[in-house]
C-alpha cells in the first residue's frame, strides 16, 4: 500500500462468526471497512459490521450497486461520497468503462437511449481466481471467445445507472491476455459523431483521469491503460448504418476495481483525489503503447567476441 494516510488491518477470519474480541474492536476503529469479496459474503459482512457500528463501508462486491440508499462510487459521474454516508458501492468494471464512455451522452439526449449494443472485451483476470477449464493457460492462449450473452450480471447495473430508460444488448468477450478491458458500444445518435465527441471533452474536462482521444485507434491500447487508473474514450468519425462506436478501454483491476476505491476512499475522507494513485496521463497516448515485455525485457549485452 502506497498510501501517506493510510494504515491498512486485514481481517484473517473467514466469516464473521470467526471474529474475536479484539478483532471486532478493531473493526469499530477503523476509519472504513473495505470488502474486495462476492456478492453473498459482502452482504454477511455488511449485516456484521453494521451491528459492530462500523463507521463506513466501502464495498467492491456487487451488492449494493442499485441499492437507492447507496453512493454509486464513480467520481466523474456521480461525484464524491457524501462525508456522512455510511456505504459506498464501488462499480463491477465493465460498467465503469461503459458508464464514462455513454451516460454524458445520454443525460445530454444526444443518443437514443434504447438503441445501444455493447461489446466488452476483457482479460482473464476479470474471471476472477477460481478454477476454470476454460481459463487454462492451454485452452485460453492463442483463442478468444463470447461468455455469458445476454446473462452477464453487469446488465442491470449498467442499465439503472445509465439513466434515461436505456436498455442494452450486452456481449462479452474473452481476450487470451491477463488484466485490460476495451469496450465498443454502438449508439443510434441525434447528433454528428464530432458533437458526440465534444460534449465528452466538456464533461471530462476537469477529470484528469478520464482522457477523450482524437479518434479511435492505437491510443486505445490497453497496454497504455494496464498498471494505471486511467480511462481511454473515443469516438467513431463517421456513422455508417446510423451506429456510431463509442469507445472505451481500462484496466479492470485498477480503474475497474482497486485504483477506483482507492479513489472513492481519498474524496469520502476528504483527502487529496490523487493519493496513493498512479498519477494522470500527461497527454493523450497514441501509437502503439508499450507492453510488460518491453518494461521487464532485460538489456541486451554488448557485443563480444566470445562465444
Amino acid at each position: 500500500m502506497h498510501h501517506p494516510c493510510i494504515s491498512p488491518w486485514i481481517v484473517k477470519a473467514r466469516s464473521p462468526g470467526d471474529l474475536d474480541r479484539a478483532s471486532r474492536e478493531q473493526l469499530r476503529r477503523c476509519d472504513v471497512v473495505a470488502l474486495a469479496l462476492p456478492h453473498e459474503p459482502a452482504t454477511q459482512w455488511t449485516a456484521a459490521l453494521v451491528e459492530l457500528g462500523a463507521a463506513r463501508i466501502l464495498d467492491l462486491s456487487d451488492a449494493r450497486r442499485r441499492d437507492p440508499e447507496v453512493h454509486y462510487g464513480l467520481p466523474e459521474l456521480f461525484g464524491a461520497p457524501p462525508a456522512d454516508a455510511r456505504f459506498v458501492a464501488n462499480p463491477g468494471c465493465y460498467p465503469t468503462a461503459t458508464l464514462l464512455s455513454l451516460r454524458p451522452l445520454i443525460e445530454r439526449e444526444l443518443i437514443h437511449p434504447r438503441h445501444i449494443a455493447v461489446l466488452g472485451t476483457s482479460g482473464a483476470s476479470g474471471a476472477g481466481k477460481g478454477v476454470a477449464e476454460h481459463l487454462h493457460f492451454c485452452n485460453l492462449t492463442g483463442n478468444s471467445f463470447p461468455y455469458k450473452v445476454g446473462e452477464h450480471r453487469h446488465i442491470p447495473e449498467i442499465e439503472h445507472h445509465l439513466g434515461g430508460g436505456a436498455t442494452i444488448n450486452f456481449v462479452t468477450q474473452l481476450l487470451p491476455i491477463v488484466r485490460g478491458m476495451l469496450v465498443t458500444s454502438f449508439v443510434e445518435p441525434r447528433v454528428g459523431p464530432e458533437q458526440l465527441r465534444e460534449a465528452l471533452v466538456d464533461h471530462y474536462a476537469a477529470h484528469p483521469w478520464v482522457s477523450v482521444l482524437e479518434q479511435p485507434g492505437q491510443g486505445l491500447g490497453l497496454g497504455h491503460v494496464v498498471g494505471s487508473h486511467q480511462a481511454l474514450i473515443a469516438v467513431g468519425p463517421a456513422a455508417r448504418s446510423d451506429l456510431v462506436p463509442v469507445l472505451a478501454s481500462i484496466d479492470n483491476l485498477m480503474r475497474g476495481a482497486a485504483s477506483l476505491a482507492l479513489h472513492n476512499l481519498n474524496l469520502w475522507l476528504g483527502l487529496e483525489p490523487g493519493l496513493g494513485l498512479p498519477p494522470p496521463l500527461a497527454d493523450s497516448p497514441s501509437g502503439t503503447p508499450r507492453t510488460f515485455a518491453s518494461l521487464v525485457r532485460p538489456p541486451l549485452l554488448p557485443p563480444s567476441d566470445h562465444v
